[in-house]
Parts: C-alpha cells; sequence; structure tokens
C-alpha cells in the first residue's frame, strides 16, 4: 500500500517557567507517513479519534533529570494523553478490527499499539469521564468526608474537575457554592444544581462566602488567596482538599492564616489522582449511566482537527476553553 500521512503534535523544546509556545515547544508536523499494512507483530493497528488534553501534561514537559511524580515527555517525539481510538487491523487476541478503545494515546493520526460504548457522545470519554473526572472523583469519594446538610466551596467550578464535584456533592446533599471567570460559565454551574454561583472577578470571593458560609469544605482547584479566604469562612473541623495549587507554594512561604488551620481544627490535604487508579472501575462503572440518563452533565470544547491540538493544550491554561478541551481527530465523533 502507498505511504499514508501519519500527523503528528510533538514535544520539540524543553518550555522554561512560561507557557509553551505553539511552533517553537510544541510543533503540529505533517510530514510523517506510514504504510499501513506495516507488519504488526503481533499487536495492533490503531486510528486516533479523540485526544484529552490536560494540566498535568504541563510538568511532563520538561528536561529528564528534573524529578516529579510523573515521567518526562520524550523530546522529538508525539505528545501522549487519554485518547479514543479506532483498531483497524489487529494480530492481538480479544482486540478486533473496529473495536474502540480508550487509553494512553500519542497525538498522531495512526499508532502501532479497552472497549467502550456508551448512550452519550464519544467525546465524553476524552471529557468528564478522562483524568479530571476520576480526580473530581476521587476527591469527593476519598477525602471529602462529605455530610448531608454541609456546605462546599468549590473554585474553578466550571471547570472539568471542579463541575464534577459541584455534582457529586449535589447528589450528597450539600450545599454548594461555585466560582469561576465568565459569566457563560456562572450560567453553566447554575444549569448543573450549583446553589450560589458567582464570578470571582467581578465579585469578591471573601463576601459571597461571608454572606453564604460558613463553609464546611473547600475544593481548591486554583490555590493562591482562595485558600486563606475559605480559611477565614470555615466552620470548625471543615476540610480543604487541593487537587491542583499553582499558588499554594507562594501562600505557604507567607505564613498569612494559617494558623487558622489550628485554632479551627481544620484539615488541609493535597492528593493527587495517580495514586488513586484502584478508584477507576468503580468510577467508570458509577458515571456512565447517570451521564446517559442525564444525572450528571458536563461541558467539552472540541477543538477540531489534530492541527488544533497545540490551542487545544493551551486553552487549558489561558482561559479560553468553555468547557474541558477535547481534540477531535475524526470529526464524525463529535
Amino acid at each position: 500500500m502507498a505511504p499514508t500521512a501519519n500527523p503528528r503534535v510533538l514535544f520539540a523544546k524543553i518550555p522554561g517557567s512560561e507557557l509553551p509556545v505553539a511552533g517553537e515547544h510544541i510543533v503540529y508536523d505533517a510530514t510523517p507517513t506510514i504504510d499501513l499494512d506495516v507488519d504488526l507483530k503481533g499487536g495492533f493497528l490503531t486510528k486516533t479519534l479523540l485526544l484529552s488534553p490536560e494540566p498535568y501534561m504541563r510538568q511532563r514537559l520538561r528536561d529528564p533529570s528534573v524529578p516529579y511524580y510523573s515521567t518526562p515527555m520524550k523530546l522529538g517525539q508525539p505528545l501522549v494523553s487519554v485518547g479514543l481510538v479506532l483498531v483497524l487491523r489487529s494480530e492481538k487476541d480479544g482486540v478486533s478490527a473496529g473495536d474502540h478503545m480508550v487509553g494512553c494515546t500519542p497525538w498522531e493520526m495512526y499508532t502501532v499499539q479497552p472497549y467502550v460504548d456508551g448512550a452519550f457522545p464519544w467525546t465524553k470519554y476524552c471529557g468528564c469521564l478522562a483524568i479530571p473526572g476520576l480526580t473530581a472523583f476521587a476527591g469527593v469519594e476519598r477525602f471529602a468526608d462529605a455530610k448531608e446538610g454541609e456546605t462546599i466551596y468549590v473554585s474553578s467550578g466550571a471547570s472539568g474537575v471542579g463541575s464534577l464535584v459541584i455534582q457529586l456533592c449535589k447528589n450528597k446533599g450539600l450545599k454548594v457554592i461555585g466560582s469561576a471567570s465568565t459569566s457563560e460559565k456562572v450560567e453553566f454551574m447554575r444549569s448543573i444544581g450549583a446553589d450560589v454561583a458567582f464570578n470571582y472577578k467581578t465579585t469578591s470571593v471573601a463576601s459571597v462566602l461571608s454572606q453564604y458560609g460558613p463553609i464546611d469544605l473547600y475544593f481548591d482547584n486554583v490555590g493562591g488567596q482562595q485558600i486563606e479566604i475559605a480559611l477565614d469562612n470555615m466552620n470548625l473541623h471543615g476540610r480543604i482538599i487541593v487537587s491542583r495549587s499553582m499558588g499554594l507554594e507562594l501562600l505557604l512561604t507567607q505564613h498569612r492564616n494559617l494558623n487558622e488551620l489550628f485554632n479551627r481544627r481544620i484539615r488541609l490535604e493535597g492528593f493527587n489522582v495517580v495514586d488513586h487508579f484502584d478508584l477507576q472501575t468503580r468510577f467508570l462503572a458509577e458515571l456512565p449511566p447517570l451521564i446517559a440518563q442525564g444525572k450528571i452533565k458536563s461541558q467539552e470544547h472540541l477543538f477540531m482537527g489534530l492541527e488544533s491540538g497545540t490551542a487545544a493544550f493551551l486553552a487549558l491554561f489561558n482561559g479560553t476553553a468553555k468547557g474541558k478541551p477535547v481534540v477531535v481527530v475524526d470529526l464524525q465523533y463529535t
């Protein structure tokens, strides 16, 4: 068979402390080709359909000598994240042509490398059922100790993690306060059940928590000053769950009001989803039926075509994503 185009998105250069630059650090390369009749050597050939850009990928774009909990991406190789693929050919028992699979997927059109189905769009598997969904599920189920009638504040409540935290906590009978950066995101939080939703850029977080608190739980997706405000508005024996806090280091070095941890007997606990993949089987058993029944809602921002991969990745950090970014490589899977 004649060579077939096999475009990819490469990790081309290690960025500094700033965000990666499209065309410099992350590069779309349309030049590679592949023979679709290639010897599979007992494996199987897949075509990439959807890709899930994730915030944790930023930390993998580093010098391999720098220690971190995750392995670094390989320079000159495609980015890797959760993705949905279609099996084109297979020499592996239990895997057949036509199967759809979800797993770690190189950002390229074709790859020489489990079965999914559902009564909702395929994009959900790279949206709320990807890493952000499992992060929210692990945070609520393992760390929140949430009780009916309690009040939780969720920062970045329209994000992939935050929006699922809101709904899981509403299902447990909690009062939910959520914040986001735009009026559109505020409306989305209201649509998924937040009792109080506000734009933290136009409304003071402190004033909202003072009016609708005190709170028992704070699910932190942003770090920085919002932790301080939560501490000032928390009940005795409150809990703060930190899933991702770029500003937490700054907070700790300034020693602002951390004495409230002791005064109010507050538990502050950080966690990383990589330690909780044992929950994935339960997560994928419980969440898809709720999504199919409309009891859990999510919002995906679809980026069409592999060439939009760099924009999708950067949307995780520049505030332009209206929901969880998903790269739609094959346009029929929208």
